[in-house]
């Protein structure tokens, strides 16, 4: 699924001025790709991912500093019902393959368009 959710943005040019609409931009890609994408998961009050989609939370980062990135990332990574985690950024960063033993991916949007 993470192929397909990947693919389905890969090559897409989004305005990254604001990440509420690119968040409403990413759902409206994913949608005509046959990804059913649900919006603003709520783990807890105050732990909401993005998306969520079969297992995978996808998180929206265009803004802040890598470590409070990776911090949120990591509180989503807690959750049983989180099976791997997408984050979706135009910030250049390294980020790990693993947290607390869950598959982690990136898609640089910056790069996905070239």
């Amino acid at each position: 699924m993470i192929g397909k959710i990947k693919e389905a943005l890969f090559g897409q040019r989004f305005d990254l001025a604001s990440e509420k609409e690119l968040q409403f931009k990413i759902k409206i890609v994913l949608s005509k790709n046959g990804v059913a994408a649900e919006a603003e998961h709520r783990f807890t009050p105050n732990d909401i991912v993005d998306f969520f989609i079969d297992g995978i939370a996808i998180e929206v980062k265009i803004k802040g500093s890598a470590a409070e990135i990776f911090k949120q990332c990591e509180r989503y990574c807690q959750f049983e019902e989180v099976k791997e985690l997408l984050l979706i950024t135009n910030r250049s960063m390294g980020f790990p393959k693993e947290i607390n033993g869950k598959p982690c991916y990136v898609l640089n949007l910056g790069n996905a368009w070239l």
